[in-house]
């Protein structure tokens, strides 16, 4: 046998074994791509953001108005969520630049099911930087939050 034939015939017995080999592969991404695709996010659906400040009466130094961002989350997809990655918005009719516009990153205790619906009320300073923004401003303010992703109970990572 000449060297060049056996080369040759590797490569066609190479050529054969790829497409098996690359079918596996593409049903496996293609599972992959089904269960993270964009229409399993735009089933969880982000409801009545508000941004206001709540007085905390402290015994020793009388009280603290703390920034909270609350809002609901409706799960209708098939998919159990863990994490919410949103984008808020928080802007005013008198001014053309927000007075924030931080990334909320928020682990949900317990998670959110296919179909549950929670309301959060958490405490801004925590969850993005809202410094510059104080109460007065925050009276005529107006929330906007978007869903750019999430997370489902094993890790995934679901973009828009």
């Amino acid at each position: 046998m000449r060297a060049g034939s056996t080369a040759s015939w590797l490569l066609a017995a190479f050529a054969l074994a790829a497409p098996a080999a690359y079918a596996v592969e593409d049903i496996s991404n293609f599972n992959t791509i089904e269960t993270r695709s964009p229409a399993t996010i735009d089933k969880i659906k982000v409801s009545n953001p508000k941004f206001f400040f709540r007085r905390v009466l402290l015994q020793s130094c009388g009280g603290l108005d703390l920034p909270v961002v609350s809002f609901g989350v409706s799960n209708h997809s098939s998919v159990a969520i863990r994490r919410l990655l949103l984008r808020a918005l928080l802007k005013t009719d008198k001014r053309a630049v927000p007075l924030a516009d931080p990334e909320i990153n928020y682990i949900i205790p317990g998670g959110l099911q296919p179909g549950e619906t929670k309301r959060f009320d958490l405490d801004a300073a925590v969850v993005g930087d809202w410094r510059g923004v104080s109460k007065q401003q925050a009276r005529g303010a107006v929330l906007t939050l978007t869903l750019s992703a999430v997370e489902d109970a094993k890790g995934g990572r679901i973009v828009r």
